[in-house]
């Protein structure tokens, strides 16, 4: 599975829920990483979401980017 081919919120929440194994890797440029949150907030629709699938998508970026929590919420904003 790609990343690409999470196209909802709830495929999204299925996919931190899963358990198998995922390989990725994360970006080493900070201006990539800060493109790809950005890419991916606008991906899911962020500011549209009710509460619920915003924490989705927030833990995912955490996951995936390598960023803390409090570190995707002041790029959220």
């Amino acid at each position: 599975m790609t990343f690409k081919q999470l196209k909802t919120p709830a495929e999204l929440e299925r996919f931190l829920n899963g358990s198998q194994a995922c390989s990725y890797e994360v970006l080493s440029d900070k201006d990539e990483r800060y493109k790809w949150v950005q890419k991916t907030l606008v991906q899911f629709h962020y500011m549209t979401l009710g509460k619920r699938y915003k924490g989705n998508v927030a833990h995912f970026l955490c996951r995936i980017s390598g960023y803390s929590r409090p570190q995707i919420k002041r790029l959220i904003k």
